[in-house]
C-alpha cells in the first residue's frame, strides 16, 4: 500500500539527494504491484495528534491505519522506535524494519538478507531489457 504523500516524499528525497535515480523510481512505480490508497483528510490527521513524535509522519501512519495494512514497513526511527513515542502507533499498526519484515514475515534466510544488504540504487537495471540480479 502506498499513498500519494509517500510517493511524493520519495520523489522529493530522490530529486534532492539522488536525482540520477529518479527515473528508476518512476519505473519501479509503474512495474510494482501496490495498492494506491488516499491520503488521510485533515480531520483524520487531527484525530491522532500523539500518534508518533514526528508530526510529519502522522499522515503516513494514519493512511496505513485507514488502509488496514497487516504491516507497516519503514526505516524511519520515529515510526520504528520501541519506546513511549510509538506506544499509540503500535496500538494500531505492526511497524517493522525492512530486514525484520523480510526475515519474519517473508521467511527470508540470513543468506538471502546478506545478499541484498548493501545493494545500491545503481545496481537496478536502467532499462527494461535488463533483469536485476536475484539474491
Amino acid at each position: 500500500m502506498l499513498c500519494p504523500l509517500v510517493i511524493q516524499q520519495a520523489r522529493e528525497h530522490l530529486q534532492k539527494l539522488f536525482p540520477v535515480y529518479l527515473a528508476r523510481f518512476e519505473r519501479f512505480l509503474r512495474e510494482a504491484d501496490y495498492e494506491l490508497v488516499p491520503d488521510p483528510s485533515p480531520v483524520e490527521i487531527d484525530a491522532h495528534p500523539n500518534l508518533v513524535r514526528d508530526v510529519s509522519d502522522i499522515p503516513i501512519a494514519v493512511a496505513a491505519m485507514a488502509a488496514g495494512v497487516d504491516y507497516m514497513v519503514s526505516e524511519d526511527k520515529d515510526l520504528t522506535a520501541q519506546d513511549e513515542t510509538t506506544v499509540e502507533l503500535r496500538r494500531h499498526l505492526k511497524v517493522l524494519l525492512s530486514g525484520t519484515f523480510l526475515r519474519h514475515v517473508m521467511d527470508w534466510t540470513s543468506e538471502e538478507l546478506e545478499a541484498i544488504r548493501h545493494r545500491q540504487w545503481n545496481e537496478m537495471p536502467e532499462d527494461e531489457t535488463q533483469e536485476p540480479e536475484k539474491p
